[in-house]
Protein backbone atom coordinates (compact mmCIF):
# COMPACT_ATOMS: atom_id res chain seq x y z
CA UNK A 1 0.00 0.00 0.00
CA UNK A 2 1.03 3.57 -0.64
CA UNK A 3 1.34 6.42 1.51
CA UNK A 4 1.22 10.43 0.72
CA UNK A 5 4.32 11.33 2.76
CA UNK A 6 3.77 13.22 5.94
CA UNK A 7 5.00 16.57 7.21
CA UNK A 8 6.47 16.00 10.44
CA UNK A 9 8.57 18.15 12.72
CA UNK A 10 10.58 17.05 15.86
CA UNK A 11 11.45 18.86 18.74
CA UNK A 12 13.77 18.20 21.58
CA UNK A 13 13.61 21.16 23.90
CA UNK A 14 15.69 19.36 26.68
CA UNK A 15 19.45 20.29 27.06
CA UNK A 16 20.24 16.65 28.77
CA UNK A 17 23.04 15.46 26.71
CA UNK A 18 21.66 11.67 26.67
CA UNK A 19 18.43 13.24 25.03
CA UNK A 20 19.81 15.47 22.59
CA UNK A 21 22.20 12.41 21.47
CA UNK A 22 18.77 10.66 21.23
CA UNK A 23 16.94 13.60 19.15
CA UNK A 24 20.06 13.70 16.58
CA UNK A 25 19.39 9.77 16.04
CA UNK A 26 15.83 10.34 14.95
CA UNK A 27 17.22 13.10 12.91
CA UNK A 28 18.98 11.15 11.26
CA UNK A 29 16.44 8.10 11.09
CA UNK A 30 14.51 10.63 9.31
CA UNK A 31 16.64 11.97 6.68
CA UNK A 32 17.14 8.34 5.46
CA UNK A 33 13.03 7.97 5.35
CA UNK A 34 12.32 10.46 2.48
CA UNK A 35 9.61 8.33 0.89
CA UNK A 36 7.79 8.61 4.35
CA UNK A 37 8.55 12.08 5.37
CA UNK A 38 7.81 15.07 2.58
CA UNK A 39 9.10 17.40 4.82
CA UNK A 40 10.39 17.42 8.16
CA UNK A 41 11.47 20.81 10.48
CA UNK A 42 13.57 20.24 13.35
CA UNK A 43 12.54 22.25 16.95
CA UNK A 44 15.59 21.69 19.57
CA UNK A 45 17.12 23.88 22.43
CA UNK A 46 19.39 26.59 21.30
CA UNK A 47 22.00 24.87 23.29
CA UNK A 48 21.99 21.73 21.16
CA UNK A 49 24.60 21.91 17.87
CA UNK A 50 22.98 20.23 14.78
CA UNK A 51 25.33 20.40 12.17
CA UNK A 52 23.77 18.16 9.88
CA UNK A 53 20.31 19.76 8.86
CA UNK A 54 19.05 23.01 9.33
CA UNK A 55 16.97 23.65 12.72
CA UNK A 56 14.87 26.00 14.28
CA UNK A 57 15.36 27.22 18.21
CA UNK A 58 12.30 26.41 20.07
CA UNK A 59 13.71 26.31 23.29
CA UNK A 60 16.07 28.63 25.47
CA UNK A 61 15.91 27.26 28.36
CA UNK A 62 18.87 25.37 30.50
CA UNK A 63 16.52 23.28 32.76
CA UNK A 64 12.95 21.01 31.78
CA UNK A 65 11.08 22.74 34.33
CA UNK A 66 10.95 26.50 35.85
CA UNK A 67 13.99 28.46 34.45
CA UNK A 68 14.18 32.17 33.72
CA UNK A 69 14.39 31.87 30.31
CA UNK A 70 10.72 30.48 29.98
CA UNK A 71 9.02 33.45 28.85
CA UNK A 72 11.40 33.60 26.28
CA UNK A 73 10.05 29.84 25.23
CA UNK A 74 6.23 31.01 26.05
CA UNK A 75 6.99 33.79 23.48
CA UNK A 76 8.18 32.09 20.97
CA UNK A 77 5.74 29.97 20.91
CA UNK A 78 3.62 32.11 19.09
CA UNK A 79 6.32 32.58 15.99
CA UNK A 80 6.64 28.40 15.94
CA UNK A 81 3.22 27.38 15.47
CA UNK A 82 2.66 30.37 12.14
CA UNK A 83 5.55 28.46 11.07
CA UNK A 84 3.69 24.96 11.37
CA UNK A 85 1.02 26.29 9.99
CA UNK A 86 2.77 27.67 7.08
CA UNK A 87 4.25 24.45 6.40
CA UNK A 88 1.55 22.41 6.55
CA UNK A 89 2.91 20.26 9.48
CA UNK A 90 0.47 17.34 10.43
CA UNK A 91 2.51 15.63 12.99
CA UNK A 92 4.70 16.91 15.90
CA UNK A 93 6.63 14.78 18.17
CA UNK A 94 8.14 16.13 21.38
CA UNK A 95 10.95 13.69 22.11
CA UNK A 96 11.15 14.55 25.49
CA UNK A 97 9.71 15.94 28.19
CA UNK A 98 9.89 19.78 29.17
CA UNK A 99 7.71 22.35 30.48
CA UNK A 100 8.49 24.69 27.23
CA UNK A 101 6.36 21.46 25.27
CA UNK A 102 3.83 22.48 26.38
CA UNK A 103 3.05 26.27 25.35
CA UNK A 104 3.59 25.13 22.03
CA UNK A 105 1.47 21.99 22.37
CA UNK A 106 -1.46 24.36 23.40
CA UNK A 107 -1.42 25.57 20.36
CA UNK A 108 -0.89 22.29 18.12
CA UNK A 109 -4.22 21.67 20.01
CA UNK A 110 -6.32 24.50 18.55
CA UNK A 111 -5.32 23.87 15.65
CA UNK A 112 -5.50 20.35 15.29
CA UNK A 113 -2.07 19.35 14.61
CA UNK A 114 -1.48 15.57 15.83
CA UNK A 115 0.87 15.69 18.66
CA UNK A 116 3.04 12.51 19.54
CA UNK A 117 4.93 12.31 22.75
CA UNK A 118 7.79 10.58 24.08
CA UNK A 119 7.83 9.79 27.82
CA UNK A 120 11.34 8.26 29.25
CA UNK A 121 10.12 8.49 32.65
CA UNK A 122 6.41 7.44 32.62
CA UNK A 123 6.75 5.98 35.93
CA UNK A 124 8.82 8.90 37.74
CA UNK A 125 11.82 8.63 39.60
CA UNK A 126 11.40 9.83 43.64
CA UNK A 127 12.80 12.99 43.93
CA UNK A 128 12.26 16.77 44.27
CA UNK A 129 11.05 16.60 39.93
CA UNK A 130 8.82 13.31 40.61
CA UNK A 131 5.75 15.71 41.16
CA UNK A 132 5.75 17.53 38.47
CA UNK A 133 7.06 14.59 35.83
CA UNK A 134 3.41 13.57 36.94
CA UNK A 135 1.58 16.50 36.19
CA UNK A 136 3.20 16.44 33.15
CA UNK A 137 2.49 13.23 31.81
CA UNK A 138 -1.55 13.09 33.08
CA UNK A 139 -1.22 16.44 31.42
CA UNK A 140 0.30 14.98 27.99
CA UNK A 141 -1.50 11.68 28.03
CA UNK A 142 -4.81 12.43 29.00
CA UNK A 143 -5.50 15.70 27.11
CA UNK A 144 -2.50 16.28 24.40
CA UNK A 145 -1.26 13.27 23.12
CA UNK A 146 -2.33 11.54 19.95
CA UNK A 147 -0.03 8.63 20.48
CA UNK A 148 2.87 7.96 22.99
CA UNK A 149 6.39 6.52 22.30
CA UNK A 150 7.40 4.99 25.72
CA UNK A 151 10.05 2.52 26.44
CA UNK A 152 8.83 0.05 28.52
CA UNK A 153 5.30 -1.94 28.41
CA UNK A 154 4.48 -1.51 32.21
CA UNK A 155 1.84 1.55 32.17
CA UNK A 156 0.58 1.01 35.21
CA UNK A 157 -1.38 4.41 35.49
CA UNK A 158 -3.09 4.72 32.18
CA UNK A 159 -4.95 1.59 31.79
CA UNK A 160 -7.94 3.41 30.24
CA UNK A 161 -5.57 4.49 27.39
CA UNK A 162 -3.62 2.27 26.72
CA UNK A 163 -4.77 2.50 22.83
CA UNK A 164 -2.33 5.72 23.03
CA UNK A 165 0.69 4.09 23.97
CA UNK A 166 3.48 2.59 21.68
CA UNK A 167 6.35 0.85 22.80
CA UNK A 168 9.64 1.22 20.76
CA UNK A 169 12.99 0.37 22.96
CA UNK A 170 15.61 2.52 23.67
CA UNK A 171 17.60 2.26 20.49
CA UNK A 172 19.65 3.95 17.77
CA UNK A 173 23.19 3.90 19.63
CA UNK A 174 26.42 3.14 17.12
CA UNK A 175 28.37 0.11 17.72
CA UNK A 176 31.48 1.07 19.44
CA UNK A 177 33.27 -1.82 19.72
CA UNK A 178 32.85 -4.68 17.58
CA UNK A 179 35.00 -7.46 18.74
CA UNK A 180 34.43 -9.22 22.60
CA UNK A 181 36.72 -8.55 25.18
CA UNK A 182 36.75 -9.03 28.92
CA UNK A 183 38.09 -5.80 30.59
CA UNK A 184 39.51 -5.59 34.11
CA UNK A 185 37.65 -3.47 36.24
CA UNK A 186 33.68 -2.58 37.09
CA UNK A 187 31.57 0.23 35.91
CA UNK A 188 28.93 2.61 37.26
CA UNK A 189 27.74 5.25 34.68
CA UNK A 190 25.91 7.99 34.25
CA UNK A 191 24.51 10.84 36.13
CA UNK A 192 24.45 10.57 40.02
CA UNK A 193 21.44 10.73 40.92
CA UNK A 194 19.52 9.11 44.34
CA UNK A 195 17.56 6.78 43.05
CA UNK A 196 20.56 5.25 41.39
CA UNK A 197 21.41 3.59 44.55
CA UNK A 198 24.92 4.59 45.49
CA UNK A 199 24.42 3.19 48.63
CA UNK A 200 24.29 -0.11 47.25
CA UNK A 201 26.81 -0.15 45.69
CA UNK A 202 28.95 1.60 48.70
CA UNK A 203 27.91 -2.13 50.11
CA UNK A 204 28.68 -4.37 47.35
CA UNK A 205 32.26 -3.09 47.02
CA UNK A 206 32.41 -3.39 51.30
CA UNK A 207 31.29 -7.04 50.40
CA UNK A 208 33.22 -7.90 47.76
CA UNK A 209 36.34 -6.38 50.09
CA UNK A 210 35.73 -8.60 52.97
CA UNK A 211 35.53 -11.69 50.41
CA UNK A 212 39.09 -10.72 49.59
CA UNK A 213 37.87 -9.16 45.76
CA UNK A 214 39.67 -6.02 44.89
CA UNK A 215 38.32 -6.05 41.51
CA UNK A 216 39.06 -2.43 40.78
CA UNK A 217 35.75 0.23 40.71
CA UNK A 218 35.29 3.01 38.54
CA UNK A 219 32.13 5.36 38.92
CA UNK A 220 31.95 8.11 36.84
CA UNK A 221 29.24 10.41 35.90
CA UNK A 222 28.57 14.64 37.21
CA UNK A 223 25.93 15.11 40.13
CA UNK A 224 25.72 15.69 43.84
CA UNK A 225 27.93 12.93 45.46
CA UNK A 226 27.28 12.81 49.40
CA UNK A 227 29.27 9.62 49.85
CA UNK A 228 32.17 10.52 47.97
CA UNK A 229 34.61 10.25 50.92
CA UNK A 230 33.51 6.62 52.00
CA UNK A 231 33.80 5.16 48.26
CA UNK A 232 37.65 6.79 48.45
CA UNK A 233 38.55 5.39 51.51
CA UNK A 234 38.59 2.07 49.20
CA UNK A 235 42.03 1.82 47.53
CA UNK A 236 40.24 -0.14 44.00
CA UNK A 237 37.85 2.84 43.76
CA UNK A 238 38.04 5.51 41.33
CA UNK A 239 35.78 8.67 41.14
CA UNK A 240 34.92 10.54 38.10
CA UNK A 241 32.57 13.13 39.38
CA UNK A 242 32.16 15.63 36.24
CA UNK A 243 30.98 15.57 32.84
CA UNK A 244 32.71 12.81 31.16
CA UNK A 245 33.80 13.27 27.65
CA UNK A 246 33.35 11.07 24.56
CA UNK A 247 36.76 9.73 24.79
CA UNK A 248 36.88 9.10 28.12
CA UNK A 249 33.56 6.80 27.83
CA UNK A 250 35.18 5.42 24.67
CA UNK A 251 38.18 4.13 27.19
CA UNK A 252 35.95 3.70 30.69
CA UNK A 253 33.89 1.00 28.67
CA UNK A 254 36.63 -0.67 26.35
CA UNK A 255 38.36 -1.87 29.92
CA UNK A 256 35.39 -2.39 31.82
CA UNK A 257 34.53 -6.07 32.61
CA UNK A 258 30.60 -5.27 33.83
CA UNK A 259 28.64 -2.47 34.10
CA UNK A 260 26.40 -2.07 37.26
CA UNK A 261 23.17 -1.07 38.20
CA UNK A 262 22.14 -1.19 41.45
CA UNK A 263 19.74 1.11 41.10
CA UNK A 264 16.44 1.20 43.55
CA UNK A 265 13.90 2.16 41.23
CA UNK A 266 13.78 2.65 36.88
CA UNK A 267 11.97 2.81 34.00
CA UNK A 268 14.25 2.09 31.59
CA UNK A 269 18.37 2.63 31.26
CA UNK A 270 20.31 4.23 28.32
CA UNK A 271 23.28 2.69 30.33
CA UNK A 272 22.27 -0.60 29.62
CA UNK A 273 22.28 0.21 25.63
CA UNK A 274 25.28 2.01 25.95
CA UNK A 275 26.81 -0.40 27.81
CA UNK A 276 25.93 -3.32 25.00
CA UNK A 277 27.50 -0.75 22.53
CA UNK A 278 30.60 -0.72 24.26
CA UNK A 279 30.66 -4.89 24.31
CA UNK A 280 30.05 -4.88 27.88
CA UNK A 281 28.01 -6.97 29.79
CA UNK A 282 26.05 -5.51 32.81
CA UNK A 283 24.80 -6.72 36.22
CA UNK A 284 21.66 -4.78 37.40
CA UNK A 285 18.98 -5.64 39.89
CA UNK A 286 15.62 -7.01 38.96
CA UNK A 287 13.54 -2.87 38.73
CA UNK A 288 11.01 -1.18 36.80
CA UNK A 289 11.60 -2.21 33.30
CA UNK A 290 15.23 -3.48 33.46
CA UNK A 291 14.28 -6.60 32.82
CA UNK A 292 13.06 -5.89 29.52
CA UNK A 293 16.47 -5.06 28.26
CA UNK A 294 18.75 -7.56 29.73
CA UNK A 295 18.52 -11.80 29.07
CA UNK A 296 19.48 -13.43 31.80
CA UNK A 297 22.98 -15.34 31.64
CA UNK A 298 23.72 -14.05 28.29
CA UNK A 299 23.66 -10.05 28.05
CA UNK A 300 24.48 -10.15 32.08
CA UNK A 301 22.32 -10.65 34.84
CA UNK A 302 19.62 -9.53 36.21
CA UNK A 303 19.78 -9.90 40.95
CA UNK A 304 17.08 -9.73 43.33
CA UNK A 305 16.65 -5.97 44.20
CA UNK A 306 19.77 -5.89 46.93
CA UNK A 307 20.65 -9.25 46.88
CA UNK A 308 24.01 -8.30 47.09
CA UNK A 309 25.49 -11.54 48.41
CA UNK A 310 24.69 -12.93 45.07
CA UNK A 311 26.44 -9.67 42.77
CA UNK A 312 28.99 -11.01 44.87
CA UNK A 313 28.99 -14.34 43.66
CA UNK A 314 28.78 -13.71 39.78
CA UNK A 315 31.60 -11.07 40.01
CA UNK A 316 33.81 -13.72 42.00
CA UNK A 317 33.06 -16.85 39.98
CA UNK A 318 32.70 -15.53 36.76
CA UNK A 319 35.54 -16.69 34.49
CA UNK A 320 37.31 -14.49 31.89
CA UNK A 321 35.78 -17.20 28.90
CA UNK A 322 32.87 -16.63 30.17
CA UNK A 323 32.40 -12.95 30.37
CA UNK A 324 34.43 -12.80 26.71
CA UNK A 325 31.17 -14.90 26.03
CA UNK A 326 28.89 -12.49 27.48
CA UNK A 327 30.46 -9.65 25.73
CA UNK A 328 30.18 -11.27 22.31
CA UNK A 329 26.27 -12.13 22.95
CA UNK A 330 25.90 -8.28 24.07
CA UNK A 331 27.08 -7.37 20.70
CA UNK A 332 24.72 -9.59 18.55
CA UNK A 333 21.99 -8.19 20.59
CA UNK A 334 22.78 -5.02 20.54
CA UNK A 335 22.98 -5.01 16.81
CA UNK A 336 19.49 -6.86 16.64
CA UNK A 337 17.50 -4.59 18.99
CA UNK A 338 19.31 -0.85 19.65
CA UNK A 339 21.42 -0.22 16.58
CA UNK A 340 20.59 2.60 14.17
CA UNK A 341 19.33 0.16 12.39
CA UNK A 342 16.86 -1.18 14.68
CA UNK A 343 16.10 2.85 15.17
CA UNK A 344 15.25 3.21 11.77
CA UNK A 345 12.92 -0.38 11.92
CA UNK A 346 11.19 0.86 14.50
CA UNK A 347 10.27 4.17 13.69
CA UNK A 348 9.96 3.74 10.20
CA UNK A 349 7.34 1.32 11.72
CA UNK A 350 5.62 3.50 13.93
CA UNK A 351 5.44 6.68 11.46
CA UNK A 352 3.79 4.25 8.84
CA UNK A 353 1.15 2.90 11.53
CA UNK A 354 0.02 6.75 12.05
CA UNK A 355 -0.14 7.10 8.54
CA UNK A 356 -2.56 4.53 8.17
CA UNK A 357 -4.71 6.22 10.50
CA UNK A 358 -4.43 9.81 9.65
Amino acid sequence: MKYEPMKLTIVCNSTNPDFAQYFKCKVNTVLQNKILIKETLFFKNKNISLKAVNSINSSFSKKSFFDKFMIIDFLLSFYLILILLKNGVQFIHFTTAHLSNLFLAIWCKIFKIKMVFSIHDLNPHAGKKSFFISLYNNFVIRLLAYKVIVFTSKIYCYSNYSYKFIRIPLCGFKLQIKQPKVGNHILFFGRIEKYKGLSNLLNIISLLRKAGNTIPFIIAGEGYFPDKEKFLSFENVTILNRFVKDFEIFDLFKKAKFTVLPYDTATQSGVIVLSYSFATPVISYDVGSLAEYIEQDKTGFLVRYKNDDEIIRIVTNTNNEEVFKLSMNTIKYFISNYSENSLNKNYSKFYISILKNS
